[in-house]
């Protein structure tokens, strides 16, 4: 098992974690890095979804997570209607509340820790039935802040992977 395979069955035996996005535009290197994660997330009930839904479908992921909305109808075609199709939102309600009447099983914002910040993740929460995560670099009070404000899921930023003790770190977040 590689070493990030080991830390990542230790972060799901640590902390609820609904998803693993595995992110990037290679797909040989992510289809590399995906083998032997795949399964190890799957078989504990973490989706996994990926950047491109072609790479998605052939890898049999669980979805796909799009960075741009206007791509969301091509994938949902591609990866079908039983798939995840997530998408990251400017922090702007006309475009979330779109991706969502577009049939995004996700919207994803990307906020810092300002208030006005906040007060879009609890509109998003009161007014919208569509999942929300928010994105980012989050201290224990920023991330606890974004869950009272109705986040549904939290996506802490890929560098988290490479603090000293990041078992401890995510399970900290997520508690």
């Amino acid at each position: 098992m590689s070493a990030f395979a080991d830390l990542l069955e230790k972060t799901i035996a640590a902390a609820d974690i609904a998803c693993l996005r595995i992110a990037g535009d290679d797909a040989a290197r992510i289809s590399t890095i995906a083998k032997p994660l795949l399964p190890l997330a799957q078989d504990q009930g973490v989706a996994v979804l990926f950047d491109d839904a072609d790479l998605a479908l052939k890898l049999r992921g669980d979805g796909v997570h799009l960075a741009d909305p206007m791509l969301l109808t091509k994938a949902r075609r591609t990866v079908g209607s039983d798939a995840i199709v997530g998408v990251a939102c400017p922090l702007e309600r006309h475009a979330a509340m779109e991706a969502g009447e577009a049939g995004a099983d996700y919207v994803q914002f990307q906020p810092g820790t300002a208030s006005d910040d906040l007060d879009l993740i609890a509109w998003w929460t009161e007014m919208m039935t569509v999942p929300s995560v928010v994105a980012g670099k989050f201290s224990q009070e920023s991330a606890r802040a974004f869950v009272a404000a109705g986040a549904d899921f939290l996506a802490p930023d890929p560098s988290i992977w490479a603090t000293p003790d990041a078992v401890a770190a995510i399970a900290a977040l997520l508690s």
